[in-house]
């Protein structure tokens, strides 16, 4: 396979290293104007000569605001694409994106590679025999100096909205949403309570912490669960289960990609409709 990669910050290299180590790939092409290192793959320095290059898919790691006019030139060379999350500023931008993948006949994965995480999928596969009550989560980091185009609900809380849907498969019926400003522009602390069709859920995300904590406590009728998302661990009645899937979250969610773009059709990744349900809760209501 050809795969493109656009944008080469922080996340953009994460990906890089991934799709290096993926033996499915045969040519990794680069495109970032403002990235001045040298990489042992095709890099331009040129977008219209990169989207010529007749890729299988192309994954875009890109600040968001950037995301919708980068992606809407994609569309029109490249039928698999992955976005990186937040998929885009607000709800008007991926309705956009929605019809034009659409218009185009486009794949679109969206990049929430939290489902990915090897505690997460260990569990979602234990829930087939139990049933969720509540579920709590809690991901705390310090403040980030790369972000300056979203707030932590855009960098941290859409991770956990869509863990909430993924984990229960239930719709959210009603959400409230408390923020506070301890830095300039963007919310920087947010606590989040969602009620589900048979589940209450509730999410403590900051970007104030000293340290990273990345946590879920669920409640089920068998068994009590508790995830540590950094260290992919998982404990069920607080005894370690070590029999865990193996792949790095952003490897498997390449799989996921690289199975979409193949068969048409992917498990797990998330899609632009999965982006949209995150949007309406956030643009729902906040205090």
């Amino acid at each position: 396979m050809k795969i493109g990669l656009i944008g080469l910050g922080k996340m953009g290299k994460n990906h890089l290293r991934e799709l290096e180590r993926n033996l499915k790939i045969k040519e990794i092409h680069l495109y970032d104007p403002f990235c001045k290192e040298n990489f042992n793959h095709f890099t331009y320095t040129n977008f219209e000569d990169f989207l010529k290059q007749n890729l299988d898919g192309v994954i875009i790691a890109t600040p968001t605001h950037t995301h919708l006019d980068i992606a809407l030139k994609v569309f029109t060379q490249t039928k698999n694409v992955l976005i990186e999350k937040p998929l885009a500023l607000n709800m008007d931008e991926i309705l956009i994106l929605e019809q034009k993948a659409r218009e185009n006949k486009v794949r679109v994965g969206v990049g929430f590679c939290e489902r990915f995480n090897p505690a997460v999928l260990t569990l979602k596969e234990k829930l087939l025999e139990d049933e969720i009550i509540s579920i709590n989560i809690q991901r705390i980091s310090p403040y980030p100096q790369r972000i300056n185009d979203v707030g932590v609900l855009g960098d941290l809380s859409v991770h956990d909205i869509d863990l909430v849907r993924f984990l229960s498969q239930e719709q959210i019926l009603k959400a409230n949403i408390y923020k506070s400003f301890h830095h300039d522009k963007f919310e920087d602390e947010v606590m989040i309570s969602l009620k589900l069709e048979n589940i209450l859920a509730n999410i403590h995300d900051s970007w104030n912490g000293q340290c990273i904590i990345r946590k879920i406590n669920l409640l089920g009728k068998k068994y009590s669960y508790e995830l540590d998302l950094k260290n992919f661990e998982l404990f069920i009645n607080m005894q370690k289960n070590s029999n865990l899937y193996y792949d790095t979250p952003l490897y498997a969610e390449h799989e996921a990609f690289f199975e979409l773009l193949q068969n048409g059709v992917s498990k797990n990744l998330a899609s632009i409709e999965d982006a949209l349900k995150v949007q309406e809760i956030l643009e729902s209501v906040s205090l």
